[in-house]
C-alpha cells in the first residue's frame, strides 16, 4: 500500500451520505470542478434524523464511501460547515483509495439515533 500524503487534506473530502453522487444533496458539490473516486473508511455508521452519520474509529468496521478531490474545496468549506450544521464536525481521517492511503476531511456525526 502506498502512502499518498502529498496532496493537502484541504483538497479532499470524503462523502458517505446525502452529498454523494446521485444523492439528494449532491447539488452542494455539483458545481465544483473535481474528481470522484471510491474509497474505504473505518469506523461506525449510524443514523441521525434520517441521515447517515459516521464516526471515525481506526478499529471499527470498513465502509465504502466517495472521495471528492478538488483544489477549489478550501473556500467551499465554510459553506459546507454551515450546510452540515452543528450535528456534524469536520475532521481529517485516513482513507484507502485503490492501493493508496490518503488523508482527507470528512463530516463526522456527533449524534446517533
Amino acid at each position: 500500500m502506498a502512502l499518498d500524503f502529498f496532496e493537502p487534506p484541504e483538497h479532499r473530502l470524503i462523502v458517505y451520505g446525502s452529498l454523494a453522487p446521485g444523492e439528494v444533496n449532491n447539488f452542494v458539490l455539483a458545481g465544483l470542478e473535481g474528481d470522484w473516486e471510491r474509497c474505504v473508511i473505518q469506523g461506525h455508521m449510524g443514523r441521525y434524523k434520517g441521515f447517515k452519520v459516521f464516526k471515525y474509529d481506526p478499529q471499527g468496521e470498513t465502509y465504502p464511501a466517495w472521495l471528492f478531490s478538488s483544489p477549489l474545496l478550501p473556500p467551499k468549506f465554510p459553506e459546507l460547515d454551515d450546510f452540515e450544521g452543528e450535528e456534524y464536525q469536520r475532521i481529517i481521517i485516513p482513507a484507502l483509495v485503490s492501493d493508496r492511503l490518503i488523508l482527507a476531511y470528512i463530516y463526522q456525526g456527533k449524534y446517533f439515533d
